[in-house]
């Protein structure tokens, strides 16, 4: 779709799928009902007269809606019946003034994202009980890694550690503006290092382990709140959530490895990143990083 991608997702609040599958709108709550998501059931119903599947009450402001419109099935949220237009219009109009949400907008946001993963998955015909989303994602422990990364990243000379709950460093990260890279180091020694691509029209980054490149991603151009797209491991990369409002989820192959957000009751000027697989606590917080930057308008390393 190139640059511009107006289908949804990336926290837009709203998404439109192509219906190869030709569903009907009771086919498609017959379906929806069948399938578990993280933010509620189904009803059939309508909007001033249209019929429509909808999510009630996702937040105190907003309902969440999907139908079939012509060729397409389109979705997105909705003022819920107990708040009024104006007050919802209001809400709305805020969030792009301001260019940051506040968390129930974000939440909604995040859900209609995720109606849109399983829509896409109907349509691709695949069958499905219940969404990534709903599902914990344990590491071997049982239990998420929560990490804690400072703010602000981009200095002239942005060195910081990542620490653990106990105050432990278990990365330090140290970047080199001039040559626009960081190292991702652990116990001394390097295990990943991440580049931007210069001369680009939208910023591109690399991750490298041994010489190898083991991630390709790109910004992509959005209206409302930036989204990063690509490849880790051959997996598609997708980022869920608000990268302004530092609220996100990380999704590596439709599976939610990490939860980037932050914790001010323990830690000030802090990211939280919760690690669900271990395995690629590195990967994940390379992807931290490229988040800070894309979302930090002030960033050093832009044109």
């Amino acid at each position: 779709m190139g640059f511009f991608d107006f289908s949804g997702g990336g926290n837009m609040g709203f998404g439109s799928v192509k219906n190869v599958q030709d569903f009907t709108n009771e086919q498609l709550f017959e379906k929806l009902s069948a399938i578990k998501v993280s933010f509620g059931t189904p009803i059939l119903g309508d909007i001033f007269g249209t019929q429509s599947v909808m999510y009630k009450n996702i937040t105190p402001y907003y309902d969440i809606f999907v139908r079939v419109h012509k060729d397409k099935i389109i979705m997105g949220k909705i003022g819920t019946d107990g708040t009024n237009s104006v007050g919802t219009a209001m809400q709305m109009e805020s969030e792009v003034l301001l260019g940051s949400k506040d968390e129930e907008s974000s939440y909604a946001d995040r859900a209609v994202d995720e109606l849109l993963e399983v829509i896409k998955r109907l349509e691709n015909g695949e069958s499905i009980t219940i969404t990534d989303e709903a599902m914990p994602a344990n590491t071997a422990t049982g239990e998420p890694i929560s990490l804690y990364m400072e703010q602000k990243l981009f200095s002239l000379k942005p060195r910081f550690d990542v620490f653990d709950q106990e105050k432990n460093v278990v990365f330090h990260v140290e970047g080199d503006i001039t040559s626009h890279s960081f190292t991702i180091q652990q116990d001394g020694r390097e295990v990943l290092k991440l580049k931007r691509k210069i001369a680009k029209i939208m910023d591109e980054y690399v991750l490298i382990r041994n010489d190898e490149t083991v991630a390709e991603l790109k910004k992509k151009f959005r209206i409302i709140n930036p989204e990063v797209s690509g490849t880790v491991n051959g997996a598609e990369l997708r980022i869920a959530g608000d990268m302004m409002g530092i609220d996100y989820d990380i999704e590596i192959g439709g599976r939610t490895v990490a939860h980037v957000d932050q914790d001010k009751a323990h830690w000030s000027d802090c990211y939280r990143i919760s690690i669900k697989d271990e395995d690629v606590q590195d990967i994940v917080i390379a992807l931290a990083v490229i988040c800070d930057h894309v979302s930090d308008k002030d960033s050093t390393w832009r044109h």
